[in-house]
């Protein structure tokens, strides 16, 4: 069951982290919905450059080897106990993001009439609370 569950959630992430790679290097497909957006403009909040669309991919890609360490798919590279911390921070972050700041994200946002705060309700939110219990899950599972 945990490399079930490890293989899951690695490979989201890996995904996820692979439509950032899509987008850093020219991709759009996507992108207008993956912003969060100003309620009467439609102006973006921020406009993402190259070097955070690259760090968030990164942070993808390392999360989902993490996770794929913990469960002993991949080898440890460093100290023993970095996976298992990994994937409780991991957990924790995602809960957070799927709460949210309260004003453009999460299921709690105060912006809720653009195409990204739909997707959001009926998407990310719920992607991010799913990563965020099965990987609660899987950190329990050891």
């Amino acid at each position: 069951m945990q490399i079930l569950l490890a293989t899951l959630i690695g490979t989201v992430l890996f995904i996820i982290s692979g439509i950032h790679i899509y987008w850093l290097f020219g991709g759009r497909r996507g992108f207008s919905i993956a912003v969060p957006t100003k309620n009467h403009t439609g102006q973006p909040i921020f406009i993402p450059r190259p070097i955070g669309t690259a760090a968030v991919a990164l942070l993808f890609l390392a999360a989902a080897v993490f996770i794929f360490m913990f469960a002993d798919i991949i080898p440890v590279t460093g100290p023993a106990s970095l996976p298992s911390f990994a994937g409780w921070a991991l957990a924790i972050v995602f809960l957070a993001r799927a709460i949210g700041e309260f004003r453009a994200v999460g299921f709690f946002k105060t912006i809720r009439n653009t195409p990204f705060a739909r997707m959001d309700t009926y998407v990310y939110c719920p992607l991010c609370l799913v990563i965020s219990f099965l990987t609660f899950w899987l950190m329990n599972t050891a």
